[in-house]
């Protein structure tokens, strides 16, 4: 006959019931790279995925320590080059039943030997919306050391100032002038030598190339979130 301590079953039993979730909205960490970073967003059993192209959705559910992505779908725009293969990455990560972990803020999807790691974004809801326009050219600029800063201002008619930071999630490239809607946070202890704010792009609401004729330019971006 066995017998069976109910101490250890209890632990059985808890440490089974503790896989949730990762909710919230993810960015990519490592290992991006040149590309935009993978952004996913987890919500009521749903999954919304993004990595520079195209927008997949799906629904979502934990199975042990496993992410099941099931009917999952997206836009159907082309993608080539290093987007075409970063969205296919993007498809086998989430389509392979990736093991979890969460350490902190911090979420870790692993396939096999592939590693992905992501950091938790506050919510979008909680910041401070603000329009800003961003300049064609970043210029020289010295903070802790020398540097380039994009140039950024709040109405067409006010003079361009520094920005030293950086917009997270946006894919600034020289040439084009973008109108964006930003998410603006508070960060509680920067560093001596960083910035107590913290900008997240929400939307690119116009972009403009000076580099072509203006009647060649397709404007209108849609805003780069995952709803």
């Amino acid at each position: 006959m066995k017998f069976f301590q109910p101490g250890i079953v209890a632990m059985s039993i808890l440490l089974a019931g503790c896989s949730s979730l990762p909710e919230g909205r993810w960015r990519e960490t490592s290992p991006a790279s040149d590309t935009p970073a993978i952004m996913l967003d987890i919500k009521d059993d749903r999954i919304a995925a993004y990595a520079g192209c195209n927008r997949m959705m799906g629904t979502v559910k934990m199975s042990g320590d496993q992410l099941l992505v099931e009917r999952l779908t997206s836009t159907l725009m082309m993608c080539a080059g290093a987007e075409g293969e970063k969205e296919e990455e993007l498809k086998q990560l989430l389509t392979n039943k990736p093991t979890v972990k969460i350490s902190g803020e911090e979420l870790i999807l692993s396939v096999g030997e592939e590693t992905y790691k992501f950091t938790k974004q506050p919510n979008m809801e909680d910041g401070l919306t603000r329009l800003i326009y961003v300049a064609s050219e970043k210029v020289p600029c010295t903070g802790v050391a020398a540097t380039e800063c994009m140039q950024v201002r709040e109405s067409e008619d006010a003079p361009w100032t520094n920005y030293y930071g950086e917009i997270e999630g946006f894919d600034y490239e020289p040439g084009n002038v973008y109108h964006l809607r930003i998410k603006e946070f508070e960060v509680e202890k920067p560093a001596a030598d960083a910035s107590s704010k913290r900008w997240i792009m929400d939307g690119i609401l116009r972009v403009e190339n000076l580099n072509v004729d203006a009647g060649d330019v397709n404007t209108e971006k849609p805003a780069n979130n995952l709803e």
